[in-house]
C-alpha cells in the first residue's frame, strides 16, 4: 500500500514539475475525448428526436387496426366494424395500450368557389377526404391539436355540431372557401355490398392546420374534418353507430419502445406487442398497422450515419491522443533516466520504474478523458443541439422547438473507457522500455538519448517473419471469412462501420508508406527555407535530422491528421460535385416538366359524380378509373404539344423542348385498345436484338437541355443532331454506348430496329450517327457499361417517332425541357409557380427544378462537410499541442547547445528564428505528405465510386481546405513556439551555463 501512494506521489510531483508539458497532454487528451463524446452525445439526442420525428410523422399512432378481407368472407362484410367489443377485449387482456381513438373516413367531392369573397361555384370539382373524429375524447386525451394556420398558435376548435366542418388549410387554398360559409358535399361509401351516396350542406367553422392529429401525409390530402357523430346521423345511427374503419391505438410510454440507435430491437419489441393484439382480435378478421414502425425504417440510414461518424471519430480520436500520449511519455522517460537508474541503485524494481511511467500515463488521460466529457456536455447542450435545430428544422419543420439535448451514463462510460484504455495501452511501450534498462547503462556519466533505443535483444527466432505472416494471414482471414458473413448479413450499419474502418486501416496504411519519403521532403523544406535564412540553415538542418527520432511522433500525428482532412475535404468535394453532375444528368434541364399518372391513380369508390383523389390536390373530377385493363390512365389529364405551346407565353422562359410518351407509356395509354407497344434494336442481319427505351425528340432538344453534360464517344454533338433531324432518306439514330458495347454496334453502323403495336411488329432500318456515354435527362437510359444495354437508350427524331409508331399528329409527351432566359434563372421558383397555378386542374404533371435540387442537395453535404471539417481541424490543434510539447522537451534538453550557440553570436530573436524555423519544417514536410496520401487515397476512393455510378471521373483538389489548415498550423506554431521561448531567449548565457552545468 505504501508503495501505491509512493507511486502516485512521484507520478504527481514529476507532472507538476513540468507543468507546461502536461498542460499541453492533458488539454490534448480533452479536446480528442471531447470530440469522441460529443459524437455519442449527439447520438443520444438524435434518437431521442427521431422518436419525436415517429411521433410528427405517424400522427401519434402506434397502431392502427383496420378490417382485412380474405377468400370466401361474406358478400356484407364492411370496412366499417365495431369498435367497442375489440376495445374492451384489448383492455381486458392487454395491459400497454394506454388509448383507443376511433375515426371514420369516407371521399367525396365539393365544387370550387370562384373566390372567398363570393358564394359563386365553379364547375370544377375536387375531391374531399371526409375525416370524423370524436372531439370530446381525442380533446381528453390530449391527443393532437389544432392550430392556427401559419403559426404554433393553438386553435379554438374543440367542437364541431352536427353539419359543421373545418377544412385543412392548404386544400382550402385550391377549393377557396370561407368560415361562414356553406359548402355541399357529395358523399358515398360502400357498407359490405350497399353502396351509399348523400349530400348534404355544412357550415364551415374553422380553417385549420394540425399538429400530431394525422400523419403528416394527410397534409397533401383534401382533407375534411367533421364530428363523427355527423356521420352517423347522415348514414344511419341504427346502422353505423359505435362503428369506424380506423380504430387507433397509443402505446402506454411509447417513447420506450421506440430507439433509432437499436432498429432490430425497437422492431421485435413493437411486433411482439402487435401480435399479441393481433391474435387476441383475429387474425383473418383484421388487419394491424404500425405507422411509427414504418417510419423506423427509414431511421437504418440515420443510423449509418450515425455509425459511419462514430467509427471515424473515435478511430482518429484514440489514434491521436494516443500516439500524442506515448510521445509525451517517451519523451519524459528520455529525460529521466537517470532517475529511473538511481532508483534501480537505491533498491527498487523494475516493476516500480514501470508503475510509475504507467501511473503518469493514467493520471494524464484521466484529467483529460474528465475535462473533455465535461466540455463534450457543455458544447452538446449549448452550441451543438440550438446549431443542429436550425439544420434539422430547415429539412423537418415539424421539429422546430423539438429537438433536445439528451444522454445515458452508457455513453459517458464509454468515452471515459476509451480514454482510459488508449492512454494505458500507448503508456505501456515507454514503461517497458524503462523497465528494461541495464543499470549501469543508465546511470552512465556519458550516456547519451539517441543510443537508448539501440540495445537489441538476442533471439533465436526470426520475430519479423512472424509478424509479417501474421498480418499477411489476418488480411487474408478478413477477406475470405469475415466479408462474406457481413454481406450476407446484409446489416447496412454493420457493412458501412466495417467498411469505413478498412478506408481508414487504408488510410493509416499508406500514410506510413508515405512517410518513406519524409527525409526527401525534409530536405526540400530545408533548401526552401535556406532561401529566408541562410545564417541559420546549418544549424537547423543538423537539429532536425540529429532529433529526427524524437519528432517521430509528431511526425506521424501531422501526417495522419492531414492526409484524413486532405481525404476527407476531397471525399465530400467528390462527392458534392457527383451531385451536381447526377442533377443535371437526371434532369437535364432548368425546369423539367414530367408527366404523372401513369401508373394507377389512388383506389377511390366511384361516386357517379366524379371520381376520387388521385393523391395529390390536383386530383379533380376528371380521374377515369377502370376495371377492366391493367392500366388506369386518364388520356385527358396527360401532356401534348398544345401544352408545350402555352409555356412559351411566359415571362423568363427562352426555348422548349418536348419528348414523346415512350412506348411503355402509349401502352397504357392505348390500354383499352390492348396494344402492347415495344421496340427492339439489333445488327441489320437481326442475329443479335436487345429491348430498348425509344426517345423521341424534337430539333430544339440540343439548344433545350445542358449540352456540356453530353458525352460522345462515337460522333459529335452539331454533327450527329444535325444529321439525326435533316437526314431525308434514312432513319437515323443516337445510341447508348451501353447498347454500343453489349451489341458491337458502332458509329454509321446500319442497324434495325422493330416495333411492336400489339399483334403487330414492322422492322426498319437505322443508321447510327452517335454513339453517347452520358445524356443529360436520361441518366437510366445511357450509359457506359454493358450493364446499362438493358432498356438501353435510342434517340430518335419526333417525326420518326411519329411515323414508325403511327400515332396521332397531336402526341402525348412524357416530359418537356425548359431553358430560362439567363436574367430569369433567380426567379426559377416563381415561373415553377406560374406553370403549377395555371395547369395543375388541366393536367397531371410534376414540376422539378434543377437549381433547387441542387442546392438542397449541396446543403446537405456542405453540413457533412463542415463536421468533418471541424472535428478534423480540431485534430490538428491535437497534433500542434504534440509539436508545442516535443519542441518544449527539446528546448529545455538543449539548453546547453542553445548557450553555446549565443556564446558564438546568435542573439535572443535569432533563436526564437532557428526553434520556429525547425518546427515550421517538421509541420510541413508531415503535412504535404498527409496531403499526398490523402488526396491520392480520394482519387482512389473517388474512381472506384465512378466505375460504380457510370459517371464521368472528375479529379479535384481540395485546395481551399489545405490552404486553412496549414495556415491554422503556421500561425499555431508562430504563436506558440514565441510563448515557449520566451524565457530561454531573454536569459542571459552565463545563468544558462549556470543550469546546465
Amino acid at each position: 500500500m505504501s508503495n501505491i501512494k509512493l507511486i502516485f506521489k512521484y507520478a504527481f510531483k514529476d507532472l507538476l514539475r513540468q507543468k507546461i508539458r502536461t498542460t499541453i497532454a492533458i488539454i490534448g487528451v480533452m479536446i480528442s475525448i471531447a470530440l469522441l463524446a460529443l459524437v455519442l452525445f449527439l447520438s443520444d439526442s438524435i434518437s431521442v428526436t427521431f422518436i419525436d420525428y415517429l411521433s410528427i410523422d405517424a400522427g401519434g399512432q402506434d397502431m392502427v387496426i383496420n378490417v382485412r378481407h380474405y377468400n370466401n368472407e361474406p358478400v356484407n362484410r364492411s370496412n366499417y366494424f365495431e369498435f367497442n367489443p375489440l376495445i374492451d377485449s384489448i383492455r381486458e387482456n392487454v395491459s400497454y395500450v394506454d388509448n383507443f381513438i376511433p375515426r371514420m373516413e369516407l371521399w367525396g367531392n365539393v365544387n370550387v368557389s370562384k373566390g372567398k369573397n363570393t358564394s359563386e361555384l365553379t364547375n370544377i370539382r375536387e375531391s374531399v377526404l371526409l375525416s370524423g373524429i370524436n372531439f370530446s375524447l381525442e380533446n381528453s386525451i390530449g391527443f393532437g391539436s389544432f392550430i392556427k394556420p401559419d403559426s404554433n398558435n393553438l386553435l379554438d376548435l374543440n367542437e364541431l355540431p352536427l353539419y359543421h366542418c373545418a377544412i385543412y388549410h392548404e386544400f382550402n387554398d385550391i377549393i377557396n372557401y370561407a368560415i361562414n360559409d356553406t359548402i355541399e358535399i357529395r358523399m358515398g361509401l360502400w357498407h359490405g355490398d350497399q353502396y351509399l351516396s348523400r349530400t348534404q350542406n355544412f357550415t364551415i367553422d374553422q380553417i385549420f392546420d394540425f399538429q400530431l392529429k394525422w400523419p403528416i401525409r394527410y397534409e397533401n390530402r383534401p382533407l375534411i374534418v367533421l364530428d363523427i357523430e355527423t356521420l352517423y346521423q347522415l348514414f344511419g345511427n341504427e346502422t353505423f353507430y359505435g362503428r369506424c374503419n380506423d380504430l387507433i391505438l397509443t402505446l402506454d410510454s411509447g417513447g420506450n419502445y421506440y430507439d433509432a440507435r437499436d432498429l432490430e430491437g425497437s422492431e421485435n419489441r413493437v411486433k411482439d406487442l402487435a401480435g399479441e393484439v393481433q391474435i387476441l382480435i383475429g387474425i383473418n378478421q383484421y388487419f394491424i398497422d404500425l405507422p411509427k414502425l414504418d417510419v423506423l425504417a427509414f431511421a437504418e440510414f440515420l443510423s449509418v450515419g450515425i455509425t459511419i461518424i462514430f467509427v471515424f471519430v473515435s478511430m482518429i480520436a484514440m489514434l491521436i491522443s494516443g500516439v500524442l500520449i506515448n510521445g509525451i511519455l517517451k519523451t519524459s522517460v528520455e529525460e529521466r533516466i537517470r532517475e529511473f537508474g538511481i532508483f534501480r541503485t537505491l533498491g527498487s524494481t523494475k516493476k516500480y520504474n514501470l508503475a510509475i511511467v504507467l501511473v503518469q500515463g493514467f493520471l494524464l488521460v484521466n484529467f483529460g478523458t474528465i475535462f473533455g466529457i465535461i466540455i463534450a456536455f457543455l458544447a452538446t447542450q449549448n452550441i451543438i443541439i440550438p446549431f443542429a435545430e436550425i439544420i434539422v428544422s430547415e429539412s423537418i419543420p415539424g421539429l422546430v422547438g423539438n429537438v433536445t439535448f439528451s444522454f445515458t451514463i452508457f455513453s459517458i462510460i464509454i468515452s471515459y473507457l476509451i480514454g482510459i484504455c488508449v492512454g494505458l495501452i500507448v503508456s505501456i511501450s515507454p514503461a517497458i522500455k524503462v523497465m528494461k534498462l541495464q543499470l549501469i547503462e543508465s546511470i552512465h556519466p556519458y550516456r547519451h538519448e539517441d543510443t537508448l533505443y539501440h540495445l537489441q535483444k538476442r533471439a533465436s527466432v526470426n520475430y519479423k517473419l512472424i509478424i509479417i505472416g501474421l498480418i499477411l494471414t489476418v488480411n487474408a482471414a478478413f477477406v475470405l471469412f469475415i466479408i462474406p458473413r457481413i454481406v450476407i448479413a446484409l446489416n447496412l450499419v454493420l457493412i458501412s462501420g466495417t467498411l469505413i474502418a478498412l478506408l481508414i486501416v487504408f488510410l493509416i496504411g499508406t500514410t506510413l508508406a508515405g512517410l518513406g519519403l519524409m527525409p526527401l521532403i525534409l530536405r526540400i523544406f530545408i533548401q526552401i527555407f535556406r532561401l529566408f535564412s541562410k545564417k541559420l540553415a546549418p544549424v537547423y538542418k543538423i537539429f532536425i535530422f540529429r532529433y529526427a527520432r524524437r519528432n517521430q511522433s509528431t511526425i506521424l500525428i501531422f501526417a495522419f491528421t492531414f492526409s484524413f482532412v486532405i481525404f476527407t475535404s476531397g471525399a465530400f468535394t467528390f462527392l458534392s460535385d457527383q451531385v451536381v453532375i447526377g442533377a443535371n444528368l437526371n434532369y437535364g434541364a432548368d425546369l423539367v416538366i414530367e408527366t404523372q399518372g401513369w401508373q394507377d391513380p389512388e383506389e377511390v369508390d366511384g361516386l357517379g359524380f366524379g371520381g376520387g383523389f388521385g393523391g395529390g390536390f390536383g386530383g379533380g373530377g376528371d380521374m377515369v378509373i377502370t376495371t377492366d385493363t391493367e392500366y388506369s390512365v386518364n388520356p385527358n389529364r396527360i401532356l401534348t404539344v398544345d401544352f408545350e405551346e402555352e409555356l412559351l407565353k411566359l415571362d423568363g422562359i427562352e426555348r422548349v423542348s418536348s419528348v414523346i410518351a415512350s412506348p411503355y407509356h402509349l401502352t397504357q395509354i392505348y390500354a383499352d385498345n390492348n396494344e402492347e407497344f415495344s421496340a427492339e434494336i439489333g445488327d441489320y442481319a437481326g442475329l443479335t436484338k436487345q429491348e430498348i427505351s425509344l426517345i423521341g425528340i424534337d430539333e430544339k432538344f440540343p439548344s433545350t437541355i445542358k449540352t456540356e453534360y453530353i458525352e460522345f464517344t462515337q460522333g459529335n454533338l452539331e454533327t450527329s443532331f444535325n444529321v439525326l433531324f435533316n437526314s431525308m432518306e434514312t432513319y437515323t439514330c443516337i445510341i447508348s454506348e451501353g447498347l454500343s458495347v453489349n451489341l458491337d454496334l458502332q458509329f454509321n453502323d446500319l442497324v434495325s430496329i422493330t416495333i411492336y403495336r400489339g399483334d403487330e411488329s414492322q422492322i426498319y432500318e437505322f443508321i447510327v450517327t452517335g454513339v453517347v456515354a452520358t445524356m443529360p435527362g436520361f441518366s437510366d437510359q445511357f450509359g457506359r457499361s454493358s450493364s446499362s444495354a438493358i432498356m438501353g437508350g435510342v434517340m430518335i427524331s419526333k417525326d420518326t417517332y411519329m411515323n414508325i409508331l403511327d400515332i396521332p399528329p397531336i402526341p402525348y409527351l412524357d416530359k418537356i425541357f425548359i431553358k430560362l432566359r439567363p436574367t430569369s434563372l433567380s426567379s426559377s421558383q416563381s415561373i415553377e409557380t406560374q406553370i403549377e397555378d395555371a395547369n395543375r386542374r388541366l393536367y397531371d404533371f410534376d414540376i422539378i427544378n434543377l437549381e433547387q435540387s441542387v442546392s438542397g442537395s449541396l446543403s446537405t453535404f456542405f453540413i457533412l462537410d463542415t463536421f468533418f471539417s471541424m472535428t478534423l481541424d480540431a485534430t490538428i490543434v491535437i497534433c500542434l499541442f504534440g509539436l508545442l510539447s516535443s519542441s518544449y522537451s527539446t528546448i529545455i534538453e538543449r539548453k546547453k547547445e542553445i548557450g553555446i550557440i549565443r556564446t558564438l553570436g546568435l542573439k535572443g530573436n535569432e533563436i526564437n528564428n532557428l526553434f520556429t524555423i525547425e518546427s515550421l519544417i517538421i509541420m510541413l514536410s508531415s503535412g504535404t505528405v498527409g496531403v499526398i496520401v490523402g488526396w491520392t487515397t480520394g482519387l482512389l476512393l473517388a474512381g472506384s465510386i465512378n466505375t460504380l455510378s457510370d459517371l464521368p471521373n472528375l479529379p479535384t483538389f481540395p485546395l481551399s481546405n489545405m490552404i486553412i489548415i496549414f495556415t491554422i498550423s503556421i500561425i499555431f506554431v508562430l504563436i506558440g513556439m514565441r510563448l515557449l521561448l520566451r524565457k530561454i531567449r531573454k536569459k542571459k548565457i552565463v545563468q544558462i551555463y549556470r543550469e546546465t552545468m
